[in-house]
């Protein structure tokens, strides 16, 4: 692509040197990682969590970039570029620097599924997005997911390896979606968009034909400081990534869903809302009754009602199943065929997943709820499971190195909806993981219900051995993730530290799910 036509479809700055003397200039490629650089490239020196683009110019030039860019007020000195550099590489400055390089890397990988959906929300995205994945796939279009657990077919898995994060960057993710459409066929794609995503704009080459929002609780406040600027975060996924035609649906049950619901009707935009009943929501539970292998849901679809039997447990879930529901049909599948669908819905990994049943009878469920709203959600689901004379427990901990003001909320929560309570270490990262403990049951009243219970595969041991008849135990906060992130130390048992002086951590294997197993099996 020519350097000129791209400044002058993306461009916002200025550029050095003067545009007439570059018109003719070539780009063969454009990257955020000076590794990657090839001749003829253009490297966007972004700002990063840990370090910032701008070391990495240097690098970058010596492996033929053609062109850098920067953030607007960028000195050349940053640069690093010496005095023959600075004379031939163009420098471009950049006023939105993250979303210049998103729409490159859409305009350098410009193919994309026919069909693309995105759900962004505290809690829910990953359940909605494979429940409309399973929707489109009965409707017979060739779906997919990408999200927290990777790129996911029906039944099928397609990475071997977890996301690491919720949305991908955005040179990885234009290179998937063009593969997906032109190597395998795929036409519709339902993905999550987180806050940070939206926020970092690394989906700011992306339309979305229809864009979802679960819910609004707390979470994320050490990235985004407040709860309005969590909120503006998300609603970028409606006001900037939305197609014009495209459709909105909202979770008017939560009050961020009815402000969102709001401005894209003042817009003109289609909203189909989804809530509780009698709030004039489109879409409704009027009915659930929980049972063994589900629930039976009685939905109210604009006004006509129908029963559906849905393989998977959960109020919350049924708020989800609403949410994949308003987006199958904004997206054109019939109304016949989407409830049908409902029936057939596959379990989503670590999302309340049944997990184990012990001899007695007593059931494991293993969920991903790592905020406070996700924990009384899920608690709320699982106690009509619960008999007359059987016993709720919970098991839990809180991560390291995130919002610690979340803590003692959910070991309230966690006492207050549960009949026993087991606190053990979630992925402490670099922080001791008996403070966390300590600050998550200082939020607990009744401590007679409530105990700590050390190391994550202990607590599960001292968990599973308490359940009687009937008992139902939940283990919440990692759900379908195999690997517990902690502090790395040396053979003398002292933390170590990288070349810039902070604390190692490392992943090692661990699994809730299989270690249920496991250890059912040994008792």
């Amino acid at each position: 692509m020519r350097l000129d036509d791209l400044w002058a479809k993306h461009g916002g700055g200025t550029l050095r040197p003067d545009p007439a003397e570059t018109k003719d200039l070539l780009i063969f490629g454009v990257t955020d990682d000076s590794r990657d650089v090839r001749h003829g490239y253009l490297f966007c020196a972004l700002p990063g969590t840990k370090e910032h683009g701008l070391a990495f110019c240097s690098q970058a030039a010596a492996k033929g970039a053609q062109a850098i860019a920067v953030a607007e007020g960028t000195r050349d000195e940053d640069l690093g570029l010496n005095e023959y550099e600075r004379a031939k590489i163009v420098v471009l400055r950049v006023r939105d620097i993250r979303g210049f390089y998103a729409r490159l890397a859409a305009d350098f990988h410009c193919a994309r599924p026919l069909t693309i959906a995105s759900v962004t929300g505290t809690n829910g995205k990953t359940s909605t997005v494979c429940f409309l994945r399973d929707l489109w796939d009965e409707d017979g279009r060739n779906a997919l997911s990408l999200g927290t657990l990777g790129l996911q077919a029906r039944g099928k898995r397609h990475s071997n390896l977890e996301a690491g994060l919720t949305t991908y960057d955005a040179k990885t993710l234009h290179i998937m979606l063009g593969e997906l459409e032109r190597a395998h066929g795929v036409t519709h794609l339902a993905m999550e968009a987180s806050s940070h995503a939206l926020d970092q704009q690394r989906l700011a080459g992306m339309c979305f034909d229809a864009a979802g929002f679960t819910n609004l609780t707390q979470d994320h406040l050490d990235y985004h400081q407040s709860m309005q600027a969590y909120l503006q975060a998300k609603m970028r996924l409606f006001h900037e990534r939305l197609k014009d035609d495209g459709v909105a649906v909202v979770n008017t049950r939560d009050a961020s869903g009815v402000q969102i619901a709001s401005a894209m009707r003042s817009r003109n935009t289609r909203v189909i809302s989804y809530g509780e009943a009698g709030s004039g929501a489109d879409l409704v539970v009027l009915k659930r009754i929980a049972h063994a292998q589900g629930q039976t849901l009685t939905l109210s679809v604009f006004g006509a009602t129908y029963e559906v039997q849905a393989p998977v447990a959960g109020a919350f879930q049924a708020e989800n199943i609403l949410c994949a529901l308003g987006l199958a049909l904004g997206t054109d599948v019939p109304v016949a065929r989407a409830i049908a669908g409902i029936g057939r819905l596959a379990s989503v990994p670590g999302r309340l997943e049944l997990a184990a049943v012990l001899a007695n009878g007593a059931t494991v469920y293993v969920d991903y709820a790592h905020t406070p709203d996700a924990l009384d959600n899920v608690l709320r689901s699982v106690r009509p499971h619960v008999g007359a004379k059987s016993e709720l427990h919970v098991l839990f901990g809180c991560g390291g190195d995130r919002d610690p003001g979340k803590r003692p909320i959910m070991g309230r929560i966690a006492q207050e909806r549960s009949d026993r309570l087991w606190v053990t270490d979630d992925n402490p990262r670099t922080e001791d993981p008996d403070t966390i403990r300590r600050q998550v049951l200082s939020g607990v009243a009744d401590s007679t219900r409530a105990t700590d219970a050390g190391p994550r595969r202990e607590a599960l041991q001292l968990a599973l051995s308490a359940l009687r008849p009937g008992d139902v135990l939940v283990v919440a906060g990692k759900g379908h993730e195999d690997y517990q992130i902690v502090l790395e130390r040396d053979s003398g048992g002292l933390p170590l530290q990288d070349a810039r002086g902070r604390p190692k951590t490392k992943k090692i294997p661990f699994s809730d799910a299989e270690a249920i197993r496991e250890i059912i099996a040994s008792m």
